[in-house]
């Protein structure tokens, strides 16, 4: 179906988000591919095995919707391929995955897969990147001082130039509403590319800690909640950024 790397700050909370807004979560798979180690298993108080390890090794002799089978059923109805927790088994892990497991996985007719791929910045590795049939770039405002806030912006910009100058369709997706307009926070990170989208999420944190485990909120009013509204409308750009790619492939071929 389709693969949505989702790639920056906050780049697991919004890939979560992203998945459960899905048409159906249960085809849904997210894969943690944050180099860095996986938190989702411990969050989400799932097993941490199978991780993405596991997956990279069976891929060798399984086909990708035998390896999907190797994800875990999370208690919002998606499934998660989750990163191994130490950092230097995740980046060897991840290295492996972007070059064969991740291609893989996007080629899937039944599945859309949701890559976390960490918080990164245009001098790290996108590899994953190529991968993906779209990729969102997050970004949260910091919440110090308006000159701190200006220099995440300039490191952003950076990272949307990486991202986009790699070919993929990408979206940027800016996190609260200060210091700065988000308008404006796109308008400066985007430059004169008048085709990447813009989307404002909100900083929500009882929607953040929901998705991140925390019980007691339903799923009708989590749906509710200011970031799942928004993240809803980053997936109407999302799914309209992968039918002008779709199309545009038809057109080229």
């Amino acid at each position: 179906m389709s693969a949505i790397g989702v790639v920056g700050d906050a780049a697991t909370t919004t890939a979560l988000a992203l998945a459960v807004t899905r048409r159906d979560p249960a085809e849904v798979v997210v894969v943690e591919a944050d180099p860095r180690g996986g938190t989702l298993a411990a969050w989400l108080d799932v097993p941490a095995t199978p991780s993405l390890s596991t997956a990279v090794a069976a891929g060798l002799h399984r086909t990708p919707g035998e390896v999907v089978e190797l994800a875990r059923l999370t208690p919002s109805g998606v499934r998660l391929l989750p990163a191994p927790v130490r950092s230097v088994e995740a980046r060897r892990a991840v290295a492996e995955a972007e070059t064969s497991l991740l291609p893989a996985l996007a080629s899937l007719p039944d599945h859309d897969v949701v890559v976390d791929l960490g918080r990164r910045t245009a001098a790290d590795s996108l590899g994953g990147v190529r991968a993906c049939d779209v990729c969102v770039v997050v970004h949260r405002q910091p919440a110090q001082s308006s000159g701190a806030a200006a220099v995440a912006v300039e490191r952003l910009a950076e990272l949307v130039d990486a991202v986009a100058g790699i070919g993929v369709a990408t979206v940027l997706a800016v996190v609260g509403a200060q210091p700065f307009d988000p308008v404006e926070v796109g308008a400066f990170a985007v430059g004169d590319r008048v085709d990447l989208p813009v989307v404002a999420l909100a900083d929500d944190p009882v929607a953040a800690a929901v998705l991140a485990g925390r019980t007691g909120v339903s799923a009708r009013r989590l749906a509710r909640l200011p970031l799942l509204r928004t993240a809803a409308r980053l997936a109407e750009v999302v799914d309209h950024e992968l039918r002008r790619t779709a199309l545009g492939a038809e057109v080229g071929a």
